[in-house]
């Protein structure tokens, strides 16, 4: 059961560890889990709905889905004032995500899990009524508590919820279509649409920026060559897997979702939004098309004209000059080459395109090599700066501060 310390929830945990990454097992209140979390697919299926019913055409699954998530809403709360009520399924969560679609930075908003030996965990919840996890399965479970009276002391059932902490959001889909593809009829191109996840499923030019920032991730963990080959991994206490592979061949360990998220900061400001554009049915011809540049963000313009292997190779081409010039002159245990380091080298990038010209000369990596070489006697000995939200601001600070920018 979980333990509150003012604004705080400390919840004991289980972790179980699976090929797509590792999750947490724990139980919360139904009234606290309400206010803790939020619920993408019906927000996106509400939309959706719309559409369909301007355009008079395609989406007609969910014709009536309103007005039968509301009785289907009322009939679980009805059961959940029986005496024989029971939930033994989880709610699936994905923990850190904002609802616009990005990782959420802020370390005292973050979900963490935190190591009590003996294969126990506690997940630290920071806050009791900010929402920053995404309900992956089980939003008419939890809602219907809603749909209770106020004082009934049902509001105040324990239920069994996972969380999967830094599982990018477009990962979200295929959490969803797993469960429901074997459960119930879903529409496989349905669970892609909610979150962007069809890199296989849809033509390029009607690629979300999430989409392209995972099809790029997956290039840059797969391509011979690139300077994160066999680096990324889909989980978010890579540790334990990084210990577990020791044929890894890059010089870092990163998550995936560290690297979708930088990817995603250096194309939009609002992922979400990007995607409802894209995917409107009136822009179905023009896709990507239809955004707009914002400035600051150049390789925006790239990822609107279909310009994909412009932003991938300005991509590994610097990161093979932080490779050179940042993490190999790094001591082996220096946080230059973990999360907060990756972090940072992405924050540099944005700054970087910025204020220097997109062009070829500028970008290649003869040229990122000799504007990171202030860079390289950071960290030597491995042990300047540390893992967090304040590690990174000092690794940012100090590289801009090398670099002149």
């Amino acid at each position: 059961m979980a333990t509150t310390t003012t604004d705080v929830l400390s919840c004991p945990a289980i972790r179980v560890q699976q090929p797509l990454g590792s999750f947490f097992a724990f139980s919360l209140r139904a009234d606290v889990l309400n206010k803790i979390t939020y619920s993408l697919p019906a927000e996106v299926r509400e939309r959706l709905e719309q559409e369909a019913s301007e355009n008079k055409g395609g989406y007609s699954i969910f014709g009536s889905q309103r007005a039968e998530k509301k009785t289907r809403l009322q009939e679980i709360a009805s059961y959940i004032q029986t005496t024989d009520a029971t939930f033994p399924n989880a709610i699936i969560l994905a923990a850190n995500y904002s609802q616009d679609g990005l990782y959420i930075e802020d370390d005292k908003l973050q979900w963490t899990a935190q190591n009590k030996g003996n294969g126990f965990w506690n997940i630290e919840i920071p806050s009791r009524n900010i929402p920053c996890a995404s309900i992956i399965d089980g939003q008419h479970r939890l809602h219907a508590f809603e749909h209770l009276p106020p004082d009934a002391p049902e509001r105040a059932m324990e239920l069994l919820c996972v969380v999967f902490l830094e599982l990018p959001t477009p990962y979200h889909a295929y959490v969803f279509a797993t469960i429901n593809f074997n459960q119930k009829k879903v529409d496989r191109s349905l669970a892609y649409e909610l979150f962007g996840f069809d890199v296989d499923e849809r033509p390029a030019q009607l690629w979300s920026p999430e989409t392209l920032a995972v099809y790029l991730t997956r290039l840059l963990n797969t391509e011979d060559g690139s300077p994160m080959y066999r680096s990324i991994f889909p989980a978010a206490d890579s540790e334990a897997i990084f210990s577990n592979n020791s044929d890894g061949a890059g010089l870092v360990r990163i998550s995936m979702a560290t690297v979708v998220d930088g990817i995603l900061r250096v194309l939009s400001k609002n992922p979400q939004e990007d995607r409802n554009t894209v995917r409107r049915p009136g822009n179905k011809e023009i896709g990507r098309k239809s955004l707009k540049p914002i400035k600051g963000l150049p390789l925006r313009e790239f990822y609107i004209n279909g310009n994909d292997k412009a932003i991938y190779d300005i991509l590994c081409n610097y990161f093979s000059a932080v490779a050179a010039k940042i993490w190999t002159p790094a001591g082996a245990n220096s946080y230059l080459k973990k999360t907060v380091g990756i972090q940072a080298a992405f924050d540099i990038l944005r700054d970087i395109l910025s204020t220097r010209a997109t062009t070829a000369a500028n970008y290649s990596r003869p040229a990122l090599e000799s504007l990171l070489a202030p860079c390289a006697g950071l960290d030597p000995a491995g042990d300047k700066y540390q893992a967090s939200g304040i590690g990174r601001s000092e690794i940012r600070k100090e590289l801009k501060q090398a670099i002149g920018l």
